[in-house]
This record gives structure tokens, C-alpha cells and sequence, in this order.
């Protein structure tokens, strides 16, 4: 699959893309318990999008970095369109 196929309510998302930019994972409040989540911006060559990860899918990302991601579920947030990858879903390093 391609980053620019992707449309929100999209789910088992499986693709291999490579990190432009990568946050350092925080904690937050969502649903009423607290998260750890790290947000980065991948591409694929056909587009760009924002990659979530939650909680023990959170693993260490830096620019250049090759990434697939298997079972990711695509959302709006704030009119941004994301790449979740949380409970069902797996990111491995290339």
C-alpha cells in the first residue's frame, strides 16, 4: 500500500515508508488514562503522513530510519490525517 491511498476509517494498513522527522514519545491523557504516544512524519515517495505510535508499539526513531508497519488504522485528528499504530498493529526497523 501507498501513503497516498490511504483515506481515514482505513484499517490493516500494511506499508514500508521512511521517517523525515521524529518527536520523542510523551505521555498524555486519552480516554481517561494516561498514554505514551510518539508522533513522526514518514514518506513513502508518493506521499507524506503523520505516524502515531502507542504505548508498547512505541519504539526509537530517528530521520533515515526504514520503517514497515503492519495493521495501522488511518485517522483524522484536528483535519490531519494519521497513521495509528497501537494494539493490533506492529512497526519494525528495516
Amino acid at each position: 500500500m501507498r501513503i497516498a491511498d490511504l483515506r481515514p476509517g482505513m484499517r490493516n494498513v500494511c506499508l514500508e515508508a521512511e521517517v523525515i522527522e521524529a518527536g520523542e514519545a510523551k505521555k498524555i491523557v486519552a480516554r481517561g488514562s494516561e498514554r505514551a504516544i510518539l508522533e513522526a512524519l514518514i514518506s513513502d515517495g508518493s506521499g507524506q503522513i503523520k505516524l502515531v505510535l502507542w504505548d508498547d508499539r512505541i519504539v526509537e526513531l530517528r530521520p533515515g530510519d526504514r520503517v514497515a508497519i503492519e495493521g495501522g488504522v488511518v485517522t483524522s485528528y484536528k483535519g490531519e490525517w494519521r497513521l495509528n499504530v497501537s494494539k493490533g498493529g506492529s512497526i519494525s526497523k528495516l
